[in-house]
């Protein structure tokens, strides 16, 4: 049924080639979206759809840019979409569709620039990268375990998305309401048949636009002007109060690593002071975090707040979209948030989860669905941002929870398009319970998407 669907999808792709099979060894064949099949030998071009099936040989699969792909026996994976033409303008794919068995990667130039060129799905999770290899492996009750070598994979679902580093493992498993977790298991497959001369499996080159070997890493965002943030966090006046405001023309301040030290725009200033920072996370046009400890907020008295680790300064950054496409459709998945908080801090962090739906235009349209799990109570947020001002946009939004708000909790988003090509939208959010006057059950927290 899973595959049926996959080559339905797959059938009004028109037929291209998309690699090669550099080595296959027993019945390794692809079926065109037409049911048709083919022996996949040594050599055989690939096309978009088809969906290879190893059975019990393997095979190793070249891409044109520079990607390779080994297939474990009893696999299937469904080539829904691949396209290069030797340049990382934005118009390149790389998107699979794993449905059954175990595959290495070793990525190439796709998904290097644009990181969303370059997806695998599941039947549990998208797996997504930054420069990448590693192992992927549908496990017999069909989760998700991956194993990072190099790089940075992303497992998301429905819930949420982890990053999972070299070295370390994640899992999806087949509750789609489990955000993805990180593990210490790692995946086995079966051990490799005798090798011959040229059979082994090839590593693939990490490689720059031009094409040459490089070393791969994340270039994190830089100290300087013209930066757009978006910033939740916690005040104590008569009470505490829970604040959300946005910073256009900013000028940020950042550690090594890309993270965010310090940010002003106008009158306002951001600065960590004697702290640390906690889910920091950064792709080269976004960055993301939480700040907890000493840190010098606007509204604060005498201008210094202190955040436990349950509470915290949520931050997400970057270079605004000049000009939004003129048209079209996008879906924005979750590419990292902090853990929403309380801004008294009564309980543990909880889960941010949602996704993004992007009409362009005259008139763009952003519609919003967030889920907010709080260890105590859960929050669906909603919200539509009509005619956005240039990259960013500002809107009212109502949430509803079942215990205290099942009409409307008030709620605000503050956002901002990023990237060249309006592959990235960072986000700011906040929720009034309205529990007591001091609004001390304000929920705060950040996200960045792409797409």
């Amino acid at each position: 049924m899973v595959l049926a669907l996959a080559s339905a999808v797959m059938a009004d792709n028109a037929a291209a080639s998309a690699g090669s099979v550099d080595f296959s060894i027993g019945g390794v064949v692809a079926t065109r979206p037409d049911g048709q099949q083919r022996p996949l030998t040594k050599g055989a071009e690939l096309e978009n759809g088809d969906a290879i099936h190893t059975n019990s040989g393997r095979a190793q699969l070249r891409f044109p840019d520079g990607a390779y792909v080994s297939l474990q026996p009893n696999t299937v994976l469904v080539i829904r979409e691949y396209n290069f033409d030797g340049k990382t303008d934005g118009s390149e794919r790389g998107f699979f569709s794993l449905l059954r068995g175990a595959m290495r990667a070793v990525t190439g130039l796709i998904g290097r620039v644009h990181h969303s060129a370059y997806q695998i799905v599941t039947p549990t999770a998208t797996v997504g990268i930054r420069g990448t290899g590693g192992l992927i492996v549908i496990l017999p009750d069909g989760s998700t375990l991956i194993r990072g070598s190099s790089g940075i994979w992303s497992l998301s679902n429905a819930s949420g998305s982890i990053d999972v580093p070299a070295g370390t493992s994640g899992l999806a498993s087949t509750d789609s309401s489990t955000p993805p977790q990180e593990t210490s298991g790692v995946p086995s497959v079966p051990p490799a048949p005798p090798r011959t001369a040229g059979s082994g499996f090839v590593a693939g080159d990490e490689r720059n636009s031009a094409g040459n070997p490089v070393a791969l890493r994340v270039v994190p965002l830089q100290s300087g002007g013209g930066y757009s943030a978006n910033i939740a966090y916690g005040v104590t006046l008569a009470g505490t109060v829970g604040v959300l405001n946005s910073a256009g023309s900013a000028t940020g301040s950042f550690d090594t690593s890309g993270r965010l030290t310090g940010v002003s725009s106008g009158s306002n200033t951001y600065q960590l002071i004697s702290g640390a920072q906690t889910e920091f996370g950064t792709d080269g046009i976004l960055a993301w975090g939480r700040w907890i400890g000493s840190a010098a907020v606007p509204g604060a008295r005498p201008g210094i707040e202190s955040y436990n680790a349950d509470q915290g300064l949520h931050y997400v950054i970057g270079m605004p979209t000049p000009t939004l496409p003129a048209s079209g459709t996008a879906t924005y998945a979750l590419l990292g948030a902090t853990s929403p908080t309380y801004v008294d801090g009564h309980t543990a962090p909880g889960v941010f989860s949602g996704s993004i739906n992007v009409t362009f235009g005259a008139r763009p349209v952003a519609a919003m669905d967030f889920n907010i799990a709080m260890p105590d109570q859960t929050f669906a947020l909603k919200a539509t941002a009509t005619s956005l001002s240039g990259s960013t946009f500002a809107v009212s939004a109502a949430a509803t929870n079942s215990s205290v708000c099942s009409v409307a909790c008030p709620a605000n988003i503050n956002g901002f398009f990023a990237g060249a090509n309006a592959e990235r939208i960072g986000l700011g959010y906040i929720i009034n319970p309205g529990f007591t006057a001091s609004q001390a059950y304000s929920v705060l927290g950040a996200a960045a998407f792409e797409k």
